[in-house]
């Protein structure tokens, strides 16, 4: 009988992309290009957090049999269980312990691929190649939205919330670290309504705004420095004048993949009351390519507001992918909560509140959300799920401290 061991090693890595840590300095705004000053200037790594940082590369397990393979036979389980032969991950080469693992007993089952400025993952993937990715708000430091399935820059999520929070400007050139960047209308940001937290997207009566990306096909994960060096009199010998860096050093912005299949949801809202059970003012457009796709709101009106979504399958030969929020006729239309995602992908996002920065809402696969409560001590006391019959209150508590009579 046969018996396998696995030994898990965490392989960590001290640089940027790819098993180091990548900043989000391209930001995507409607002409689906930014100009990097990171990549145009001599840059430090060190002071940017490009190079020095320890992040996890790959986990890798080790598969092979243990010495005592016989089940009839009796052995000292405190001396048993050695693995039959061993071969080490690390090997001595030319005087350096360097990763050399042999392919046959060592196996990677996960790799993280990007990480944000401040150290958390942003995509991993696994051994059959399939990806995972975060995204961060709130100046980066709260988890907006998990996703299964799916790259780093094929997703994007927008709750309007956190454009309050300065961005650290890692390049002043591109500071916003947003899939899409609605920065250019905050103008039109309303915290009259909202389906989640505390803003929305006002779009006024015959208007829409678009807002769009780069279709790539570029999928290079190469890193590299080019170290420049040069005469210095000072000291007589050469010394370091620049260090730059390749393009692969930046956080991907939102830039999907020609060929794949694209799913936008949102909720929204018209101002003037319909009295009807469906909303007929109000569309997006998905333009990919030659390729356009009209979504209006279906399911049932819930508190005001109605799901909409749909898909675009983006052709082959597409170098551009536009969404566009669009308000007809004669009232204004609210939209919230807009998610993108590959249509084969799973996600799930949240909504904090920007003063407290607690969660407010959490939306699930199919983007409806369980609401939280909190009384004035910041005690959660209720919880609501948005369902296609209503808002259901799904778990309320209360709590209260006895006053002490005694005199």
């Amino acid at each position: 009988m046969m018996r396998l061991i696995t030994i898990t090693l965490l392989l960590f890595y001290a640089s940027s992309l790819h098993g180091m840590e990548r900043f989000n300095s391209s930001k995507a705004d409607t002409s689906g290009t930014c100009y990097s000053a990171v990549l145009d200037t001599a840059v430090n790594p060190y002071h940017l957090g490009i190079a020095g940082n320890w992040r996890p590369q790959a986990t890798y397990v080790y598969y092979s049999t243990r010495n005592e393979q016989n089940a009839t036979t009796d052995i000292n389980i405190r001396t048993a269980g050695t693995i039959s032969s061993f071969i080490p991950f690390w090997k001595f080469q030319s005087g350096r312990l360097q990763a050399d693992p042999d392919t046959t007993v060592w196996f990677w089952n996960q790799q993280s691929t990007i990480f944000n400025g401040k150290g958390f993952e942003l995509e991993n993937k696994d051994a059959l190649e399939r990806y995972n990715a975060g995204i961060y708000g709130y100046d980066n430091e709260l988890p907006v939205a998990v996703i299964q399935n799916a790259r780093y820059r094929e997703v994007v999520f927008e709750g309007f919330e956190d454009y309050g929070y300065g961005m650290a400007a890692y390049d002043t050139a591109c500071p916003v670290s947003k899939g899409f960047d609605f920065l250019p209308y905050k103008t039109k940001f309303d915290s009259t309504v909202a389906h989640s937290g505390r803003y929305c997207l006002r779009i006024p009566a015959s208007q829409s705004i678009s807002i769009g990306s780069n279709v790539t096909t570029n999928d290079v994960t190469d890193f590299s420095f080019n170290i420049n060096r040069k005469n210095m009199t000072c000291i007589s010998g050469t010394g370091l004048q620049s260090i730059r860096a390749n393009t692969q050093v930046i956080i991907p912005p939102f830039s999907p993949f020609p060929g794949k299949k694209m799913l936008v949801s949102a909720w929204v809202k018209e101002q003037s009351d319909c009295n009807c059970t469906s909303y007929t003012k109000s569309a997006i457009i998905l333009r990919a390519g030659t390729t356009n796709v009209t979504c209006t709101p279906s399911g049932q009106i819930i508190d005001g507001w109605q799901h909409i979504e749909g898909a675009v399958l983006i052709p082959a030969a597409a170098t551009f992918f536009t969404v566009e929020f669009q308000a007809s006729s004669n009232t204004a239309v609210y939209f919230d909560d807009i998610r993108i995602h590959p249509f084969n992908a799973n996600m799930q996002s949240y909504v904090y509140d920007p003063v407290t920065l607690r969660l407010m809402a959490q939306m699930d696969e199919n983007n409806f959300a369980s609401f939280y409560e909190y009384d004035d001590d910041g005690t959660l006391i209720r919880v609501k799920k948005e369902t296609e019959r209503g808002i259901k209150t799904i778990q309320e508590t209360r709590s209260a401290l006895i006053k002490d009579e005694t005199p």
